[in-house]
């Protein structure tokens, strides 16, 4: 006799949750996708034009390692899938000094070399030959590393969708409510319709909250270890998206650690992307706010400084991009210390999307309870004192939520 399946629930359909979804399928579970839909959603982290892909993370050799995996896997799904949706266009770095030990692009250009790339040294001079929209004089030194480039995050997180459903992923739309509980044992999942009307209790064995920037509220204990922020971005019009492409424009990261500036090649329609990674201000999905005109300033004058031919390029797009943020920057993917059967995977703090060939796994392992290569890292990381009082305010919703 075959054994029935494990049900599992996913709550989230970005990034964390369609490649969890599909990897637990894979395994053998039998997997429902809640979210309140369209998806993607369009106010989800990862349904955007692009995302950066890179393997720079100063001295971190953890994440360098974890993104040089990622890659590999960047490149099978360019095989794999109908259409490649990453692009090998590599990945500059520019320093606004001349580079040194400590900081963010001497110590990510050195790990590359330590560990075998050939990362080019650019700046100055070099740099106005090799990417002639660039102002050398503002920054150099720098590289540009040819491992790395950027994706169509919103059509890939639809492809990881379309796969979920191929492979016998259920889905249900809905708004997800709160955790339902027996004792300190997970039951299932409460689900209202996104349009109104009476919700439902949705039973499982096993439930992932991978709800990016929703996570906080839904599950409000994690507080203290996860915060939702929202990051400006904006799109301006060029004139010729060829003129702004690889090899001549890469994509960027402009003294990232000082400026906050980082960008992207035209895409089709002529649209060059700016994000800016700095704290970000504290928002939730709904109420996130506007890119202010004080910001489109400051993007201004950082074109006027650096890329003068974009600094009076028309504005075509604005967006309130939302980070979910752990307090050390680091994914959280884990099961809770507190609640038998619950796996958070939140956390992504504004790197997470290039790591989506391996998330599924890593949270898959989480689910299974198996000790993955990446796990340790990902670990719930609360002091004592917060962990006692989530579980006082776990038992305060036992008497709400517990089952009959």
């Amino acid at each position: 006799m075959t054994a029935t399946p494990r049900r599992i629930l996913v709550v989230g359909a970005g990034v964390f949750g369609a490649t969890a979804a599909l990897e637990l399928r894979r395994r053998g579970w039998a997997v429902t996708l809640v979210d309140r839909g369209p998806l993607p959603h369009p106010d989800a982290s990862s349904t955007d034009v692009s995302k950066m892909i890179r393997m720079d993370y100063g001295s971190d050799v953890f994440y360098h390692e974890l993104a040089e995996e990622a890659l590999d896997g960047w490149d099978r799904w360019n095989v794999d899938w109908r259409r490649p949706l990453y692009h090998d266009d590599g990945f500059l770095v520019l320093a606004a000094r001349p580079m040194a030990p400590g900081g963010f692009e001497y110590e990510s250009y050195q790990t590359l070399r330590r560990r075998g790339y050939a990362p080019r040294r650019i700046g100055g001079s070099a740099l106005e030959r090799r990417c002639p929209a660039w102002v050398g004089g503002r920054y150099p030194d720098g590289y540009l590393s040819p491992r790395g480039g950027w994706a169509e995050s919103g059509a890939v997180v639809s492809r990881l969708l379309e796969l979920c459903r191929g492979a016998g992923v259920d889905e249900v739309r809905g708004v997800a409510e709160g955790i339902v509980s027996s004792g300190s044992r997970v039951r299932g999942v409460r689900v209202r319709p996104a349009n109104g009307g009476a919700g439902e209790t949705l039973k499982a064995d096993r439930v992932v909250v991978a709800a990016g920037a929703w996570t906080p509220a839904l599950l409000p204990w994690t507080a203290d270890l996860l915060t939702s922020v929202a990051q400006p971005i904006l799109h301006f019009g060029v004139e010729d998206p060829g003129a702004w492409r690889a090899p001549r424009f890469p994509p960027f990261a402009a003294d990232i650690a000082g400026s906050g500036w980082y960008g992207f090649p035209a895409l089709d329609d002529g649209r060059v992307k700016l994000g800016h990674h700095g704290p970000g201000r504290p928002a939730t999905p709904e109420n996130r706010g506007e890119v202010t005109a004080a910001h489109e300033t400051r993007a201004r004058t950082f074109f006027a400084d650096a890329l003068p031919a974009l600094a009076d390029a028309p504005l075509v797009g604005r967006r309130m991009c939302m980070y979910c943020d752990s307090r050390d920057g680091d994914l959280l993917v884990d099961g809770a210390p507190t609640r038998q059967g619950l796996v958070v995977a939140s956390g992504g703090s504004g790197h997470a999307f290039k790591f989506a060939p391996v998330l599924g796994g890593i949270v898959a392992d989480a689910v299974e309870g198996r000790g993955g290569r990446w796990s340790e890292r990902f670990r719930w990381r609360r002091p004592h004192r917060a962990r006692k009082e989530e579980a006082r305010l776990l038992r305060a919703e036992d008497r709400t939520e517990e089952e009959p």
